[in-house]
């Protein structure tokens, strides 16, 4: 039934479907019609088979002949009364009670205190920061409660690392961490720039024992690299500019040479860290210069990407990489490399050793790394055995055509004759360059002359320049430029430093504190509330529908057709 709210009188009564009523009146007369001539039709067998009672005798024979009847007129009559009724009604009840009942005795015992160790019914663990500042002049040491940490060593690069090493070394402290404030030195020299480079901060030596070159793959093409008169390498193109770099280098190894390939996008050196620190190592350091000074000479661009394990915040870890990033960037600015050839220097945390942001991943070193990528494919070539490189093609040291195969750097083998009684000078001083042993290093080694140039300047009282050797570096920094140091700890105990005249605190750890709260009750309380709503809603429909229909029908038999008779008595006959 449909629903009638709202409807008004006509259209219920379309609803009601009266044509349909009547329709379906006229219809069933129609079938009833459909089934008395049927019915005449089915008859007929009896009528032409023979009655043996009869004499053999059909009843056609004697006269008889089947009826057909139909309507020869209907009436149809039909009247229906409706009536409808729609009743709706809503109610709402509300009803509130409630009591309470209290019976107690209570006894509040509370008490607050500062104190060194955290101690009560309540504490809390937060990283807390300070920061120092030191520089190359600065001495003495740093006490963090009862703990001393002295600064010491000949030099600003050994007493930060002492410093550093003797604050990470306390319980109470969690990481440290530095940053540098350089002044540009600009140091200048009459040594020739084969074996003597200089950077606004820094003097590097270098030597190498063979001579060599550095080519780039940029095309899968049929090339013919020389390398010297005797040395001419045909190499026809590959599949790939990948496995053509390859069958170069397969070439040149087969002529004796040694070939290093630098793919791009894969780290060609990796420098690696102590953990919560971003001072290179001493174990780091040659392979870098050495890198550094190849990188310098060959002129091409690169990325340095930093990283650190998983242990500490991403925050701090993000951090962290990328005061590593910056301290490789200087190391190999220090070594001659042009700072135009490092495309990005960027930190970027946690996110190679925990990809999935996991708990509880362990320290890793494979992760406290810089890694320096190349863009493009490289192969550095030492001549061995005496091996020279001149004459070379293609030649493309004027990096002119950055599409073609070809050399782009090359170098002569070189030792550190002639260095000996060279000079250098920065702001109005000069020092004289000495390879003398010293410090476990060999005569006329690179690292010689660099711990001989850092003593001799820090032993001019006249000179506003500290000097810092590390490997085959002598780096530089004018006295007064400050290093911050910052302090990260997660103890809750109250940190208080404290430190020499010549060092500056910045910030002091926050105090931390305990509270020791304590609360007795007895008693009974007791407390009741009731509410209740009900709301209802309700609609009730009632349709009648009455009526009454008549039909008269008049039912009239009529003979069979004359030709249908005919047909039957010519069948009989024969």
């Amino acid at each position: 039934m449909s629903d009638y709210n709202g409807l008004r009188p006509g259209q219920v009564l379309a609803d009601a479907s009266v044509a349909d009523f009547i329709s379906s009146l006229g219809l069933g007369i129609a079938r009833a019609q459909q089934a008395l001539d049927t019915n005449s039709i089915e008859q007929l067998d009896a009528f032409i088979q023979p009655i043996p009672g009869l004499g053999g005798k059909t009843l056609i024979e004697m006269g008889f002949s089947p009826a057909f009847y139909h309507y020869q007129h209907a009436d149809i009559s039909c009247s229906m009364n409706l009536h409808l009724r729609v009743e709706e009604s809503t109610g709402v009840d509300f009803g509130i009670n409630g009591a309470y009942n209290n019976a107690e005795t209570s006894n509040d015992d509370s008490d607050s205190s500062s104190s060194s160790s955290s101690s009560g019914s309540r504490s809390e663990t937060r990283n807390r920061e300070a920061s120092l500042q030191i520089t190359a002049q600065s001495a003495g040491e740093v006490r963090i409660n009862d703990n001393r940490v002295a600064l010491s060593g000949a030099d600003l690069e050994s007493r930060l690392a002492s410093l550093v090493d003797g604050l990470a070394g306390n319980a109470d402290i969690s990481a440290v961490a530095f940053e540098r404030s350089e002044t540009p030195i600009n140091p200048t020299t009459d040594a020739s720039p084969q074996q003597v480079i200089v950077s606004p901060n820094a003097v590097a030596f270098r030597a190498f024992g063979y001579a060599g070159g550095v080519i780039r793959i940029a095309s899968n093409s049929d090339t013919t690299f020389v390398a010297n008169p005797d040395t001419s390498l045909s190499v026809t193109r590959s599949n790939s500019v990948a496995n053509y770099a390859r069958k170069v280098k397969t070439a040149f190894e087969d002529a004796g040479f040694e070939v290093t390939h630098w793919p791009p996008g894969e780290p060609i050196h990796e420098v690696l860290f102590d953990i919560d620190r971003n001072h290179i190592r001493a174990d780091q350091r040659d392979a870098l210069q050495e890198n550094a000074q190849m990188l310098a000479r060959a002129g091409v661009p690169f990325r340095l990407v930093g990283h650190a394990d998983a242990p500490a915040s991403p925050g701090y870890n993000l951090g962290l990489s990328q005061r590593r990033v910056d301290e490789v960037k200087r190391q190999l600015i220090a070594n001659g490399v042009d700072p135009a050839q490092i495309t990005s220097a960027v930190g970027e945390g946690e996110a190679a050793a925990n990809p999935g942001g996991a708990e509880g991943v362990p320290h890793d070193q494979a992760h406290r790394r810089v890694q320096i990528l190349l863009d493009v494919d490289l192969l550095v070539i030492e001549g061995a055995d005496g091996q020279v490189i001149s004459g070379v093609e293609p030649d493309r040291r004027d990096h002119a055509e950055s599409a073609s195969n070809g050399w782009i750097h090359t170098f002569d083998a070189n030792d550190m004759s002639g260095v000996n009684g060279k000079q250098v000078s920065a702001e109005g001083r000069s020092w004289t360059l000495s390879g003398s042993a010293v410090d476990g290093h060999a005569a006329d080694s690179p690292q010689a002359f660099a711990k001989n140039l850092a003593n001799s300047i820090n032993a001019d009282e006249g000179s506003q320049v500290s000097a810092s050797a590390g490997g085959a570096v002598c780096n530089l920094a004018r006295k007064s430029d400050p290093i911050q140091l910052h302090l990260i700890s997660t103890s809750s105990r109250d940190l208080r430093m404290t430190s020499s005249e010549s060092i500056t605190i910045n910030e002091q750890f926050a105090n931390s504190s305990s509270e020791r709260e304590t609360t007795r009750r007895t008693g009974n309380s007791t407390v009741a509330f009731g509410a209740t709503l009900d709301v209802r809603h309700a609609k009730q429909f009632e349709l009648d529908v009455t009526g009454n229909s008549s039909i008269s029908a008049r039912l009239v038999s009529i003979p069979a057709p004359p030709e249908f008779l005919d047909t039957i008595r010519s069948y009989l006959g024969s």
